[in-house]
């Protein structure tokens, strides 16, 4: 039978505001042709009382503080290392590489060399914190639906806090003696390999939604992303402070703590999600490989659909993707653009990040309140609208000569955060509530492997500019930023063009 484009629209109000979380076995999408007539006796029913308060928050947010508390001060040690290791200047001309004071005009010479080399470590590090997890993160969903989603989170975070130990270990042997650089890389890899932050977030989403009721699953959802927004923003700001006060070591160890404490709270109060019942006995680590669910999976996001369905949903993921790509190239080398631009000091860098951060967190509640619920911007005009101050935050950044500039673009791309969330709505609306789970499997995969591309042409272009144009590189942000917007416009114009249907009107209203 034909799916109806009501069908999606009014299912969660037929099960009622109260009605439990409804959990969807992935698995079972590669079965779902085949009825069994014998009657299955119903699991005993998940008592979800225990998940009255906001359990998973703290960890989330204990987590994104000791990440972001590390990131910089990680950058600088790199380039430290380079600098007396690789290209063999001595301690006081690679001292200001520390980003503890600021360098003299004469420093600026060795940081471009230096900065020409760091910048590979920098993109090998992207490189190899995307591949694994990309490639993981088409198995996840569906192994998550068999074991329990605990298991995905107690590997991740486990995996964070082995490698700052292994940081804190290499930080201490360079107090002593100095090392090649690519060693920093082995902190990546515990990491990697329990599937970076996009196991993380699908694990912590997974969550949400089974422990959630329907009616407050979006407030779970914004609780979440204001629990990782603030672990970034105080992981910026502490970041600066620490390092000046202390020394790399004990910022790491500072973060190290959090980390375990982030462990610890999972491991002690957050139960698993899913029913015991549903939870499969077979081998876990052969049910992880189970290539005829990505299968099916690809299967579902290729298939011919009414009207212009698919093409809006694969002009959404390309978006999505896109705007992955742009921000993964820009982080590879940002950092270094700013130190050698505009001679900031982690400190500046630090609390760009964290101004960055409240800017885009208020621009996104004011335009969620003014501009949809006050003024009735569709989702699709919000998202245009997300994208367009994308392209002017790029532009302004590119073209910057003094540092006050830079807060002009932040607050030109104020709105930068509403265009994830807009998107991902405008595939929920269009497709079919059985299928967004693999429609959303893909894009985040897509979203996960795009560093692979970003990073090697940001840094090239980067090393390439470096000596007369270090800001180049926004301009290919701009660009790629207006792609996606004329993506989204596309999808403006079918919407119009189809205002008949109520999936239409649902993504235009």
């Amino acid at each position: 039978m034909p799916r109806s484009d009501t069908d999606a629209l009014v299912s969660d109000v037929e099960a009622g505001e109260d009605a439990p979380p409804r959990i969807l076995d992935a698995s079972s999408a590669a079965s779902s042709e085949q009825v069994d007539p014998s009657p299955v006796p119903p699991p005993p029913p998940h008592d979800y009382s225990s998940y009255r308060w906001f359990i998973l928050e703290p960890a989330v947010f204990l987590i994104f503080f000791a990440r972001y508390l590390i990131a910089a001060v990680y950058q600088n040690q790199i380039l430290y290392q380079t600098c007396v290791t690789i290209e063999k200047f001595n301690a006081t001309q690679c001292e200001p590489l520390l980003g503890i004071d600021r360098g003299s005009a004469a420093d600026k010479e060795v940081e471009v060399i230096v900065q020409t080399y760091s910048a590979n470590i920098m993109m090998t590090t992207s490189l190899l914190e995307s591949i694994i997890p990309a490639f993981a993160s088409l198995f996840l969903g569906p192994w998550s639906d068999k074991f329990g989603r605990r298991p995905i989170l107690l590997t991740t975070f486990t995996g964070y806090l082995s490698g700052a130990l292994i940081l804190i270990v290499i930080t201490y042997v360079t107090m002593s003696t100095n090392i090649s650089p690519w060693w920093f890389l082995l902190s990546s890899v515990p990491s990697v390999l329990s599937g970076g932050t996009c196991a993380l977030i699908t694990g912590i989403y997974c969550y949400i939604s089974d422990v959630a009721k329907e009616r407050k699953k979006a407030l779970r959802m914004v609780l979440n992303e204001a629990s990782l927004c603030a672990g970034m923003m105080m992981g910026n700001v502490a970041s600066g402070y620490i390092y000046a006060a202390t020394n790399a070591l004990t910022l790491f160890s500072i973060a190290g703590i959090l980390m375990t404490l982030a462990l610890l709270f999972v491991f002690l109060f957050v139960p698993e999600s899913l029913n015991p019942a549903d939870i499969h006995s077979g081998s876990r680590i052969r049910e992880f490989f189970r290539f005829d669910l990505v299968k099916d999976l690809v299967r579902t996001c290729f298939k011919r659909r009414p009207n212009f369905d698919r093409a809006i949903i694969w002009l959404t993921m390309i978006a999505l993707t896109i705007a992955i790509f742009d921000m993964e190239g820009e982080g590879t080398v940002n950092y270094m653009f700013m130190q050698e631009q505009f001679n900031w000091t982690i400190k500046d860098f630090s609390l760009f990040n964290a101004s960055r951060i409240v800017i885009q967190i208020v621009g996104s509640i004011v335009g969620m309140v003014v501009l949809r619920r006050v003024l009735k911007m569709s989702i699709v005009t919000m998202a245009m609208l997300s994208l367009a101050c994308c392209v002017l935050e790029s532009t302004v950044r590119a073209t910057a000569v003094y540092w006050q500039e830079m807060y002009l673009g932040m607050t030109l791309g104020m709105m930068r955060g509403v265009m994830g969330p807009m998107c991902r709505a405008i595939l929920s609306h269009v497709a079919p509530a059985t299928e967004v789970g693999k429609i959303f499997a893909l894009t985040t995969s897509m979203e996960s492997v795009s560093p692979l591309g970003a990073a090697p042409l940001y840094t090239t272009v980067y090393k390439a500019t470096l000596e007369y144009y270090p800001g180049a590189f926004n301009f290919i942000s701009a660009a790629l930023y207006f792609v996606c917007y004329t993506l989204i416009a596309v999808i403006f114009g079918i919407q119009k063009s189809m205002g008949s249907s109520s999936i239409y009107q649902a993504i235009g209203s």
